[in-house]
């Protein structure tokens, strides 16, 4: 199977669990009383809304990857930025999943 059609069926699979993860996390957010730091540390030491709540993130963050690395593939294809913007993003992208790994060894650990 090409990288292609790979990324395609992931995006097709993906979206769904994105939706329902989306409303899970409307709804729990809904049914937090108040907004202030022991409610919502409350919420994520339950290991599995931390989970669902890393795992959207994490579906988020790829399928969000797949079409950045698209769209940069048809407006920047053969220009001399492209390597540049590639990188950038790469770069970019790393940070954020770094910080989303920071995030969970906060929260099991502490």
């Amino acid at each position: 199977m090409r990288l292609e059609t790979f990324k395609w069926l992931y995006q097709r699979i993906s979206t769904p669990f994105i939706l329902i993860l989306f409303f899970w996390l409307i709804y729990n957010a809904y049914y937090i009383q108040d907004f202030n730091y022991e409610t919502i540390y409350i919420f994520f030491k339950n290991y599995l809304n931390l989970f669902f709540f890393v795992f959207f993130i994490f579906l988020i963050l790829f399928h969000t990857a797949i079409e950045v690395f698209h769209a940069i593939d048809d407006y920047f294809l053969g220009t001399r930025n492209e390597k540049i913007i590639k990188y950038v993003t790469k770069v970019l992208y790393t940070i954020i999943f770094l910080f989303i790994l920071f995030f969970i060894i906060k929260f099991i650990f502490l």
